[in-house]
């Protein structure tokens, strides 16, 4: 199966899961997030803003203020094609964006993804090898191919793993994958 059948297939099966459920796995994701050494130690995280049907960040972004973390999230650059990562100082400063996605002010502060701690990225589907599916558009893979020594950590429920996601030149393979059950991770650079 091609990766865009993947992606469709993924995203189909992803949207009928009752958002009761949704909500419940997303609490277990940020409870096992949470309980990661790299969390605990991170100072400085982006985290993608969820839309409706991924796991659910607003409760994790609120915990990371309540920790005195520092959060960037990101915003779309038409021009360039580009994901921008801005700090933000509450989830109130969010408004609608592209795609639907909430997005920081355009005049907050820029933060490179190579200064992070961690890049909390959003997925449509993963392998046990730390390989992802995103949207097909490549945002996420261009902003993580700069990420320096930041981690990048993709958020999922174990319902969203497949077998094998197929690889492409551009791919960035995740650092670990936290579900609702457990914690992945994977070497850098090893497939």
């Amino acid at each position: 199966m091609s990766k865009s059948q993947l992606r469709a297939q993924a995203i189909a099966a992803r949207r009928a899961i009752p958002h009761a459920l949704l909500v419940q796995e997303s609490r277990l994701v940020e409870e096992n997030l949470a309980s990661q050494d790299e969390y605990r130690d991170a100072r400085l995280v982006a985290s993608y803003v969820s839309k409706e049907d991924e796991v659910r960040t607003d409760e994790i972004i609120g915990r990371m203020f309540a920790e005195g973390k520092r959060v960037a999230v990101p915003l779309m650059e038409t021009r360039s094609v580009m994901l921008v990562f801005l700090e933000i100082h509450g989830l109130g400063e969010l408004s609608m964006g592209h795609f639907g996605i909430l997005e920081p002010g355009r005049d907050a502060p820029p933060v490179p993804l190579n200064v992070t701690d961690l890049v909390l990225v959003p997925l449509v589907a993963w392998d046990d090898r730390g390989h992802r599916i995103g949207y097909g558009k490549g945002y996420f893979d261009r902003a993580l191919a700069g990420r320096g020594r930041s981690l990048a950590v993709g958020l999922a429920m174990e319902s969203q793993r497949i077998q094998k996601v197929p690889e492409g030149p551009s791919d960035v393979r995740l650092d670990m994958v936290v579900t609702e059950k457990r914690a992945l991770r994977f070497e850098r650079g090893a497939a």
